[in-house]
């Protein structure tokens, strides 16, 4: 073989070798990129007027500092679910590579969130929809903590007489008809407590003080008043201390940390009890992780909670 084939043979594998080389680097160029890849999270809040979803904003927040490859944009509904539709679409139109949703009002925002999921992920926090067109459900075992506070309605008034106010945040929300469901399976088996009347306050502490103090001008008697939120609850006892009533035990729902958050109220006596309400919000985050890195996840996780009264965490 003379001198000018072996060069061209040489020049062949060499160039062979640089293409191979090359094909390499750009591939692994493109899978960094692809891992580095920054996702945009959009979360629409149903409000940022009740201190759990203050918390739960807090914790979505704090979980998302752990990531370098996301950002979130947050949409807050102010309770006005119109608002709310506007939020999730104008979310997808923005681009966001998944989302979550706290939703205002199951049955009215069922359609907006459909056709979202129909395009990105969707996780649930708190409340659900209809059917199954949502990636996946984070909440807490309403039901039971509604159970749970019957029973503890049962303990409160020792047999005796009682008469009963519910105060919920809406009526057609998914956590106020499960907690409702569980409490009512409770108190419907004991003759001698009475639900007197059930309110709608729409979780709101004002709208709870006005409610129950309207009931008492009514001179009708108050034995008990269970909350679905310690927000609604510490509006009743606002109520009551105005009208100078002291007698009435409060249960409420959320259990947070804080200046008047449950866990204080039960510790001053304000509260008789309340039942812990995970957010949700780290578990939210984390699960988005998961997803948008094309990991399985459940189509439901169930936060576990506890019961709290002065001086006691049990389950």
């Amino acid at each position: 073989m003379d001198m000018n084939k072996k060069r061209v043979i040489i020049s062949i594998l060499l160039l062979i070798c640089i293409i191979i080389f090359s094909s390499r680097f750009i591939i692994n160029i493109i899978e960094d990129n692809d891992s580095n890849k920054l996702f945009v999270i959009g979360m629409s809040q149903a409000n940022l007027y009740e201190p759990w979803r203050i918390s739960m904003y807090n914790e979505i927040k704090e979980a998302a500092k752990k990531y370098d490859n996301i950002k979130v944009i947050y949409k807050d509904a102010g309770g006005d679910t119109d608002k709310q539709k506007k939020d999730i679409e104008d979310l997808i139109d923005f681009g966001a590579d998944l989302l979550i949703v706290s939703i205002n009002d199951s049955e009215k925002l069922e359609s907006v969130v459909k056709k979202a999921y129909e395009s990105v992920p969707v996780i649930m926090l708190d409340r659900a929809v209809e059917g199954y067109d949502y990636t996946l459900y984070i909440g807490s075992d309403n039901e039971a903590i509604g159970r749970k506070a019957g029973e503890l309605v049962v303990e409160a008034c020792k047999g005796k007489k009682t008469n009963v106010v519910e105060i919920q945040g809406f009526l057609n929300s998914n956590p106020d008809e499960e907690r409702s469901k569980g409490f009512k399976e409770v108190i419907e088996n004991e003759k001698n407590i009475n639900i007197e009347r059930t309110v709608v306050a729409e979780w709101q502490k004002d709208v709870a003080q006005d409610k129950i103090e309207n009931i008492i001008k009514e001179e009708r008697d108050i034995d008990v008043i269970f909350a679905h939120s310690d927000y609604m609850a510490l509006g009743a006892y606002n109520a009551l201390e105005k009208l100078g009533i002291d007698n009435v035990k409060i249960i409420g729902v959320d259990g947070l940390p804080g200046y008047n958050g449950g866990i204080e109220l039960v510790n001053r006596g304000i509260l008789y009890g309340t039942f812990t309400c995970p957010t949700g919000g780290k578990e939210a985050i984390d699960y988005a992780i998961k997803i948008l890195n094309k990991e399985e996840v459940p189509k439901k996780v169930i936060l576990e909670w506890k019961s709290i009264i002065k001086g006691w965490f049990y389950k």
